[in-house]
C-alpha cells in the first residue's frame, strides 16, 4: 500500500514549549523512514486555522494526512480550518503536546509522542471519530469542537487557569493538568448559579440553579477529569452534563463520587445524550471550547454531531 503524504502543523508554544521539543524529537523519524512530508509552523493565535485552510485547498496528493503537533486547541483549529476547504474530510492525526490532552485520553491516543507517532505511522486506514458541531445564534457564529464546550463553573476555571502563572510553571515540569485543580477552589466560592434552558430532541427542561454545564464528545475534561464515563467518541451522539449549585459539603461529596465514576446517579447531576442539543442562558456566563476561552456572555447554543476521519490505530482500553 502507498504511504500517505504527511502535512504537518507544529504549534511550538503548546504546553509551554512542549510542541517545539516534541517536533525535534519526532522529526528525525520522518527522515530515517524516508517519509514524504511537509511541515508548517503555527506562529500566532489562529494561525493554525489559516495553515489548515492552505493545506486543504492546495493539497496535490491523493492520499494526504494532516498531522497536528500541539494541544487540543491546536487540533480544534486544524479541524476548523480543514472543514472549510475543498478537502474537508482529509484525515487528521494527532501528536498531543498540550497541558490537558483530553482528546488523546478520550480516543485512545498515547500521550508519549513517540508512541502516538507510531500509532499514526502504523495505520493503513482512517478511523471515524465524532466531533461536535455548534452554532451560536446570538453571535451568528458556528464551528467545531473535539472535546467539549462548557458554560459556567468549568469555563470560569479555564479562564482563571489560562491566566495563571502557576500553569506556565507546572507545564515546564510536565504537571500542567494540576493547574486546573489549583483553580477549582479559587473559582468555587465566586461563581453563582444561573438559569439554564435545555432542549433535547424537542423536549425542553428548565434548570434554575445550573452551576456546571458541559457538552462533551468523550469522557474527559479539565486535563483528565472523567466527567462523563458513559460518553463515547464513536457512538454518533453528544453528552451533556449539568450540575446544579449546591452547598460546599454536597459539592465535595459529588467530587468524591466523580472520582469513583458514580456522580451521575445523584439528583443534583443531570445527564443528557442526543444527536441534537440546545442550550440557552439569559445571564452573562463564562464559556470555554476545547480549553480556550469563549468570553463572557449570554449563550444560545445549538449542538449537533458530525464525524471526521482520524489516521491512527487506537489503543485498546
Amino acid at each position: 500500500m502507498t504511504e500517505p503524504f504527511f502535512y504537518i502543523i507544529v504549534n511550538p508554544v503548546a504546553g509551554s514549549g512542549n510542541g517545539a521539543k516534541t517536533w525535534q524529537q519526532i522529526q528525525p523519524i520522518f527522515e530515517q523512514r524516508h517519509l514524504d512530508y511537509q511541515v508548517k509552523v503555527s506562529q500566532y493565535a489562529g494561525h493554525t486555522i489559516e495553515l489548515a485552510k492552505q493545506i486543504g485547498n492546495f493539497a496535490t496528493h491523493d492520499q494526504a494526512v494532516l498531522i497536528v503537533v500541539g494541544g487540543d486547541g491546536t487540533l480544534n483549529q486544524a479541524l476548523t480550518g480543514l472543514r472549510a476547504t475543498k478537502t474537508p474530510l482529509m484525515p487528521l492525526a494527532y501528536v498531543p503536546t498540550g497541558s490537558g490532552n483530553d482528546f488523546a485520553r478520550g480516543t485512545g491516543i498515547n500521550q508519549d509522542p513517540l508512541k502516538a507517532l507510531e500509532q499514526i505511522l502504523s495505520a493503513t486506514q482512517p478511523v471515524s471519530i465524532d466531533v461536535g458541531q455548534y452554532s451560536e445564534t446570538t453571535h451568528h457564529h458556528a464551528g467545531y469542537f473535539v472535546n467539549n464546550i462548557g458554560i459556567g463553573f468549568d469555563a470560569a476555571v479555564v479562564a482563571s487557569t489560562n491566566h495563571s502563572k502557576a500553569k506556565q510553571w507546572l507545564n515546564r515540569v510536565h504537571l500542567g493538568n494540576l493547574a486546573y485543580g489549583f483553580n477549582v477552589l479559587k473559582v468555587l466560592f465566586k461563581r453563582k448559579p444561573f438559569a439554564l434552558a435545555v432542549n433535547v430532541d424537542g423536549q425542553q427542561i428548565m434548570i434554575p440553579d445550573a452551576f456546571l454545564v458541559t457538552t462533551t464528545n468523550h469522557p474527559y475534561f479539565g486535563g483528565g477529569v472523567k466527567i462523563l464515563p458513559a460518553a463515547s467518541p464513536t457512538d454518533g451522539k453528544l453528552d451533556l452534563i449539568v450540575v446544579e449549585h449546591t452547598n460546599l459539603i454536597t459539592f465535595v461529596f459529588l467530587a468524591i463520587q466523580l472520582l469513583r465514576g458514580q456522580h451521575t446517579k445523584y439528583a443534583k447531576v443531570h445527564h443528557f445524550q442526543s444527536k441534537h442539543i440546545q442550550l440557552m442562558t439569559n445571564s452573562l456566563e463564562y464559556g470555554q471550547m476545547d480549553g480556550e476561552e469563549m468570553g463572557t456572555r449570554a449563550f444560545a447554543l445549538d449542538f449537533k454531531v458530525s464525524q471526521h476521519p482520524f489516521w491512527y490505530i487506537p489503543e485498546n482500553k
